[in-house]
């Protein structure tokens, strides 16, 4: 049986010879068991230990308990508190040897740990080679490799770190062998007395030898004898051996493939890489600018500020000499400003830059900034964990918050939606409203023309109305982003994971706004050398959404007017009083021509279809000359009124919300109100079936062949196939849908398109519910030919048949090997398809080895890498079913194509 005391030794022990985990040789229980000792017993005395402050206690379940003192002596610190709530809270406290290099925990995580593993390694460590090129730190990673061997208790408290830079010996290397050996008395001239060499020395410690590269041949395979059996011979020496036990780390900047003989690379089994500067995070980079110069303000007793403009210039640079010459570059700075200005606060300003590297900045253009009323940024207060007072930086951070909560299911889409944009609202009445830009600079005005020129490119592009109030909105977002673009993009660094995710997520629910968001921030990249962070997409994203074709009854409101503002500003008057949101404007200078309006118009139409009746209101100008360019182009009724005011535009909207149709509003208009109008009547669009295919257009093209000769006779019915990416990313917007009136879509897999009945290929081979394609068919066949319509697809649409038609395979021997590779999809992925399902997944695989075979696999899908990231198992599943395909035709499936197939489960 075990004493108090004999408790408390046995728990030093396992403290002092164990990681400080969640581990049971800790707990009350393993002790008790091994002591002999009642469990009661035990746990009453370790709780005496613990008021004692003889011992830690963590309030985990189960409850863990360490030795204080031997804690403190382990870790190198002294411990406040002896009670914790967690193993990890504890272990917070420990003193991190490698927290002084910045990145540690980031981009020179993996680094790190594989150094930490090789200089543990028993029985004496293994040999590492860091290799990176000059300034990237690999001096400094080698030294805190020695401290945490040191409190790591892997090497002795008094062995020394010997480092030995080689690319001094380059032109003499017997005298480096000779320092790393050592040489016996009478070894050569001069050798008076025996020395011992650096490998002797650093016994017992670690041997650093930087610039291995330099080493000679001959040298190099001195080092083998000793890297494999721990002895070598002195110069001058060649009978008796002598050892030493000490680690070796070696670094270079060549290539260890071109530089060192193979020989010596086999006998290193750890080779690292250290990323250049250019390579490293943004984060990472902003926080060594921000320690270099908080180092610089400490040396020199100065508080500093930077501006925004010269810290972007450094955090953009790419400097060659890496963190060495960016630690230069801010030293010569420093200087620079100290001895120019002898102030208590030292200013450093784009031109207190060494000039090369303002002469090659990509920072925000100079058109954008205005330098006496640059944002300054105070170094004390970086890096601090504070809210943010920079507007631009709150509407980040609260679009973010937001974002988290819809993460976590507890605000539905349209809260998210609606408070996301009520926040972008709140930021531009900020802009507008508080007095930042009372008066319009020069820069400005430019930028709002360089602003305008670029919607009027993408407004174009994309069949989309924003008026010119909104594009002067927009443009004093860009001003404040040009102002902020240091902090802003900082900011985005460090929540790059989720900014990604967010800015995934409107890429994939909100296609269109997306595209349009990326289109303008790409050209005012390029126009006005701003270079927006990610964030700006998300931003961007949701004030196109503004823009989105809204809901309506089929009737909707389009004013045109002169000015530069006029008709969006009757439009936003009109819907306020409306209460609805009826009118869109166009804003339009005098000169703009007949042609211009009715190309405007034929945009608009493409924008909101499909609707039935547009109300077009116009301010000036002859009806029938409008009438006579926009006629050809009509596909909805048009009621055409002149002479739009406020008020007008109101009673018309009011007759629009209660539907009354174009006509009847033409005729009622101008018993209220003195106006001129014309009705013109819409041409009708040809009804039609769009066939698809997600593996190809080749696919959808026979499908709409096997339809069309399962029909008895032709009829008044277009059916053809389509592009399936085109109508996944556009919906209703495709501009399939302002030529046709699609009637139903036909495929191996749902594009989901709003309002538009989908009948999967699956659904005809079973016999499924059809209902809906006899009713469209049968209104163009009689009773007799719908019945021989049925029987031809029934002999047409059977499996082996539609795998014949789509593909140049066996049918036989594809079907075969498609039906084990859904099988074995079904058990991995444990999940039963339906028989439906079932036969729609075995179609689209036996297109998809038929387009592989012919190297039309698909490469990319919008969204890849955050599907990768959150389905990496299944991905390997589906791998791994797909096999047997691979070995029959020797094609390899691509993770797009496994996206499609998981749509399937």
């Amino acid at each position: 049986m075990g004493t108090k005391l004999q408790l408390l030794e046995e728990l030093t022990k396992r403290t002092l010879e164990n990681e400080i985990e969640e581990n049971s040789c800790f707990t009350s229980n393993d002790l008790s068991d091994f002591m002999q000792m009642s469990r009661n017993t035990v746990s009453q005395y370790l709780n005496e230990f613990v008021k004692e402050k003889k011992c830690i206690k963590v309030n985990s379940r189960p409850v863990y308990f360490f030795s204080k003192e031997a804690l403190e002596n382990k870790w190198k610190i002294t411990l406040d508190k002896t009670i914790y709530t967690s193993v990890s809270e504890l272990c917070a406290n420990k003193e991190n040897d490698f927290e002084k290099i910045i990145g540690y925990n980031g981009s020179l995580k993996d680094q790190i740990e594989q150094c930490q593993a090789a200089i543990c390694y028993p029985p004496q460590g293994l040999p590492v080679l860091i290799y990176g090129p000059t300034g990237t730190g690999k001096t400094m990673i080698a030294s805190c490799v020695e401290e945490y061997a040191r409190h790591q208790n892997i090497i002795k408290s008094n062995a020394k770190m010997i480092a030995v830079n080689c690319s001094e010996y380059a032109n003499n290397p017997e005298l480096l062998t000779d320092n790393l050996f050592g040489h016996v008395k009478g070894a050569y001239t001069g050798a008076d007395d025996e020395t011992e060499g650096l490998i002797s020395l650093a016994n017992g410690g670690i041997l650093f030898l930087d610039e291995v590269h330099c080493l000679k041949p001959e040298c190099q395979e001195k080092l083998f004898q000793f890297m494999d059996k721990g002895v070598f011979h002195k110069v001058g020496d060649n009978e008796n051996w002598y050892s030493s036990k000490c680690r070796l780390i070696f670094a270079t900047t060549e290539n260890p493939q071109n530089a060192l003989l193979k020989t010596m690379l086999r006998r290193i089994p750890i080779m690292i890489t250290i990323p250049a500067l250019s390579e490293r995070p943004l984060i990472e980079k902003h926080e060594m600018i921000s320690k270099m110069l908080q180092v610089e303000s400490q040396r020199l007793h100065r508080k500093i500020h930077i501006s925004n403009l010269a810290y972007q210039t450094l955090l953009e640079h790419e400097f060659k000499g890496n963190i060495g010459e960016m630690k230069n570059a801010i030293k010569a700075t420093c200087a620079n400003v100290f001895v120019k200005r002898q102030e208590e606060e030292m200013q450093i300003h784009l031109l207190d830059l060494p000039g090369y590297l303002f002469d090659e900045s990509k920072s925000v253009s100079m058109n954008a900034y205005n330098l006496k009323t640059e944002t300054m940024i105070d170094i004390s207060e970086q890096n601090k964990d504070q809210a943010s007072s920079n507007p631009l930086i709150q509407l980040y951070e609260r679009l973010l918050e937001t974002y988290q909560l819809y993460k976590k299911e507890q605000i539905n889409e349209d809260l998210f939606v609606t408070h996301c944009r009520s926040f972008i609202t709140n930021f531009i009445d900020y802009l507008f409203f508080k007095g930042k830009y009372k008066t319009t600079t020069s820069n400005e005005e430019y930028l709002l023309k360089v602003v305008d020129k670029i919607y009027s490119i993408v407004m174009n592009k994309y069949s989309l109305i924003i008026p010119n109030n909104k594009i002067r909105v927009y443009s004093k977002m860009f001003v404040e982003y040009a102002k902020n673009v240091t902090e802003a993009r900082i900011w985005t660094s460090v929540h790059a994971q989720e900014v990604d995710e967010f800015k995934q997520l409107i890429c994939e629910k909100y296609p269109r706004a997306y595209t349009i968001a990326d289109e303008i921030i790409e050209n005012a990249d390029l126009n006005l050398d701003i270079h927006m962070d990610s964030f700006m997409w998300v931003v961007m994203g949701f004030a196109f959404l503004e823009f989105q074709p809204t809901s309506h009854n089929g009737r909707v409101g389009l004013i045109l007017c002169h000015g530069y503002s006029t008709a969006s500003s009757i439009a936003d008057t009109a819907n306020h009083m409306l209460g609805e949101h009826i009118f869109d404007g166009i804003d339009m200078e005098l000169q703009t021509s007949i042609d211009k309006i009715a190309t405007l118009v034929n945009s608009y139409l493409k924008e909101k279809s499909p609707i039935q009746e547009l109300m077009l209101l116009v301010d000036m100008g002859s009806l029938e000359d409008i009438y006579e360019k926009i006629n050809p182009l009509l596909e909805c009724n048009i009621g055409l009124i002149n002479h739009v005011s406020t008020a007008s535009a109101i009673e018309i909207g009011n007759y629009i919300k209660q539907g009354k149709k174009a006509k009847e509003i033409v005729q009622e208009i101008q018993k209220v109100i003195y106006s001129s109008y014309k009705f013109i009547e819409g041409k009708r669009k040809q009804d039609a079936i769009l066939t698809l295919c997600a593996t190809g257009f080749g696919a959808a093209k026979k499908i709409s062949e096997m339809l069309l000769r399962s029909l008895p006779k032709s009829i008044d019915l277009q059916i053809f196939p389509y592009d399936y990416k085109s109508l996944k990313n556009y919906g209703k917007q495709d501009a399939i849908f302002s030529e046709y009136n699609i009637q139903l879509i036909v495929g191996t897999l749902d594009p989901q398109v709003e309002g538009i009945p989908y009948m999967g290929m699956e659904t005809i081979i079973t016999n499924g519910e059809m209902d809906y394609l006899h009713q469209l068919i049968g209104k163009y066949l009689t009773p007799q030919e719908l019945r021989t319509f049925n029987e031809n697809i029934m002999k047409n649409f059977t499996l082996s048949n539609i795998v014949n038609q789509l593909t140049i395979l066996n049918p036989e021997k594809v079907m075969n090997i498609v039906e084990e590779i859904v099988g074995d999809l079904e058990e991995k992925l444990n999940k039963k398809l339906d028989i439906a399902n079932k036969v729609g997944l075995s179609i689209h695989i036996s297109c998809l080895i038929e387009r592989l075979l012919l190297k039309q696999g698909i490469e990319n899908v919008e969204g890849i890498e955050l599907f990768r990231r959150e389905n990496k198992e299944a991905i390997e599943k589906v791998r791994e079913a797909f096999s047997v395909a691979n070995y029959q035709y020797s094609v390899e499936i691509t993770d797009p194509e496994i996206k499609y197939i998981l749509n399937y489960f």
